[in-house]
C-alpha cells in the first residue's frame, strides 16, 4: 500500500510522517472497513508505511515480526519483512523469510526467484541453483535463469556448466550471457 512518494530524509521528518501515519490508521481502517483494535492490521499498516513512505526497512520488519506473531501462516507477512530485510542487508534473515513463504506457498514464483538472489548474495551458489533448477522447469523460457544459474556455476569453478548456460541464454536473447560466452567459453 503507497500512499505517495516522497523519501523522508531527517529524522525529525520522519517522526512528523510516522506521527502522521499513526493518527491517519483510524480513519483508513474505518474506509478499509478494519476493526481498530485488530492489531495485526495495525502492524501490517505501520510496517507498510514505515516500508513505502520513510524508506526504514528495519522499523518495517519489526512491525513485520509483531504481525507474523499473530499471524504465523501469512505467507504475505514472510514475504514483506524479506523484502524489509534484503533493504537492510540481512540477507540470511531474508533468505529464512522467503524459505517459509515457499512452505506455506509452494507455487510462489517471486519467492524462489528473490531466495535464489539472496543465495547468491550469500554465495550459497548450491542452494541458488536448485532454486533456479525449478525456475527453469516452470519456465524453461525466460533467459535469465539461464543467465543466473551459469553465473552460479561459474563461481562454483563449473566452467563447462557455466558456459552451457550461457550458450542457452544467448539462444533466448539474453546480451549479458552473449558477453559472458564471448570472454569465458569461446576456444
Amino acid at each position: 500500500m503507497t500512499f505517495m512518494n516522497i523519501q523522508v530524509k531527517s529524522t525529525n521528518m520522519k517522526q512528523r510522517v510516522i506521527f502522521l501515519i499513526l493518527m491517519a490508521f483510524p480513519i483508513w481502517a474505518a474506509g478499509q472497513k478494519i476493526v481498530l483494535n485488530d492489531s495485526l492490521n495495525y502492524y501490517k499498516f505501520v510496517a507498510e508505511a514505515y516500508f513505502d513512505m520513510v524508506g526504514d526497512y528495519a522499523s518495517s520488519a519489526n512491525y513485520l515480526t509483531k504481525a507474523i506473531r499473530l499471524d504465523p501462516m501469512d505467507f504475505e507477512l514472510y514475504q514483506l519483512r524479506a523484502l524489509s530485510r534484503g533493504n537492510t542487508g540481512m540477507t540470511r534473515g531474508e533468505v529464512a523469510d522467503y524459505t517459509r513463504v515457499i512452505q506455506l506457498d509452494p507455487s510462489n514464483i517471486a519467492a524462489f526467484v528473490r531466495r535464489a538472489a539472496a543465495l547468491m548474495k550469500l554465495k550459497r551458489y548450491e542452494e541458488a541453483i536448485r532454486d533456479l533448477d525449478f525456475l527453469i522447469q516452470v519456465d524453461p523460457q525466460y533467459y535469465g535463469y539461464y543467465f543466473d544459474r551459469g553465473t552460479a556455476k561459474l563461481n562454483l569453478n563449473d566452467e563447462a556448466g557455466a558456459c552451457s548456460d550461457f550458450r542457452i541464454a544467448v539462444s533466448l536473447g539474453s546480451l549479458p550471457a552473449y558477453l559472458q560466452v564471448y570472454e569465458l567459453c569461446l576456444e
